[in-house]
Parts: C-alpha cells; sequence; structure tokens
C-alpha cells in the first residue's frame, strides 16, 4: 500500500514538472552556414514583451575566454560573434526602448554617445502573442584574427536579462523602466528557458572573413 502511495507521488510530481515546463518561456538554437535562429516559444498562456540582444556573444569553451565584435585586450586566433538581422523588432515599444536609452544618456550629459550607438548595440524588443512561435535570425561573424591553425569549441553566452534587472547601474535601472511600461493585455518577461546551450566547434577554415 505504501509502495503504491509512493509510486503515485512520484508519478504526480513528474506530471507536474513536465507540465510546469511546457507553461514556459522557452528559446531553442538553429544553425544553418553562416546564419543563426533563435526560435522563441511562448506557452505562458498570455501574451508577452520580451527582449533579445543585438548581438550574440560566445566565449571560448577551452580558456573560458568571451571573444566579441569589441575583443579587447590581446585578439584571439579566431573572434565570434552573431548579429542580428535587422527590421525584425515590434516598432513601438522598439521606440520606448530606444527613447529610454537615449534620455539616461541626456540626464548624464551624455548625448554625444547617441551618436555612436550602433545596429549591433543593445536590444530588440519582440511582441509574441499566447502559444505562438517567432524566430529571430542573427548572421554569424567569424574573423580570423591571426595566421595560425586553430581549433576550438565555443559556447554562446545568452544576455542575462533577469540579473541585469537586479543591478544598481544604469543599464538595470532602464530595463526596469522598460518592464513597467504599460503593455495592454501583454506582459512582460526578462528570461527565456533555454532548452540547450548553442556550441560552436570551430577552426580557421570556418572563418568568414
Amino acid at each position: 500500500m505504501i509502495n503504491n502511495m509512493l509510486l503515485l507521488i512520484g508519478i504526480m510530481f513528474l506530471f507536474s514538472c513536465k507540465e510546469e515546463y511546457k507553461n514556459n518561456f522557452e528559446l531553442k538554437y538553429k544553425k544553418d552556414n553562416n546564419e543563426l535562429y533563435l526560435d522563441f516559444e511562448n506557452n505562458l498562456g498570455h501574451n508577452i514583451i520580451f527582449l533579445a540582444p543585438n548581438t550574440l556573444h560566445f566565449s571560448d569553451v577551452t580558456t573560458n575566454r568571451p571573444t566579441s565584435i569589441r575583443e579587447g585586450e590581446g585578439f584571439p586566433p579566431i573572434t565570434v560573434y552573431a548579429t542580428m538581422e535587422s527590421n525584425q523588432s515590434f516598432k513601438l515599444y522598439q521606440k520606448k526602448l530606444d527613447s529610454i536609452r537615449d534620455n539616461d544618456f541626456l540626464e548624464r550629459d551624455m548625448a554625444d554617445v547617441i551618436k555612436e550607438i550602433r545596429p549591433e548595440d543593445g536590444s530588440s524588443a519582440f511582441y509574441l502573442k499566447a502559444h505562438k512561435t517567432i524566430e529571430v535570425k542573427y548572421k554569424l561573424t567569424i574573423k580570423q584574427e591571426a595566421p595560425q591553425k586553430y581549433s576550438s569549441k565555443y559556447k554562446q553566452n545568452y544576455y542575462p536579462y533577469n540579473k541585469v534587472l537586479k543591478i544598481n547601474y544604469s543599464e538595470g535601472k532602464n530595463l526596469r523602466k522598460f518592464s513597467k511600461l504599460n503593455f495592454g493585455k501583454a506582459k512582460f518577461v526578462a528570461q527565456p528557458v533555454i532548452e540547450d546551450s548553442l556550441f560552436l566547434k570551430l577552426s580557421d577554415k570556418d572563418a568568414t572573413n
């Protein structure tokens, strides 16, 4: 009798976990040559607003060293990043997101910085209806920085919006301002559940330019 009860409790627990997983905002990766696709799926039961990074950054798994479009001290043999293709964001909330960022620079007497902002900087805003999926396209760039053969494994590091929301710097403050806007029937969601990390195994032969 006790064994049957424990078995029933176990089945109920697994079922509840499965249901909880289904009722999530999820992210899956797809790669097609030098193009990456982020598939966002809204299983929350209501419309959502979320942000996606304009640039996807990667880190070398063997050295745990980040590599990006703005690599600083000493160039790695291969620099890896992916930039979002243009005109994919939800225009209405993108304007509000950009306005919050620009006003922050103006309040800090840094108006010149606004002129230096590039399309690959910051984030893009998206609107996703309940039980729908949206595919966001990125262009993968692999730059050969040193004249040597090289191979390594790179992991994509998704921007941690949920952690940034909690910081006191301007980046976190601006994100909190955006998250508290009136989105009508939609709700802001900071972070998707990432089903599996994206890994790339690269060598000097994979360089795109």
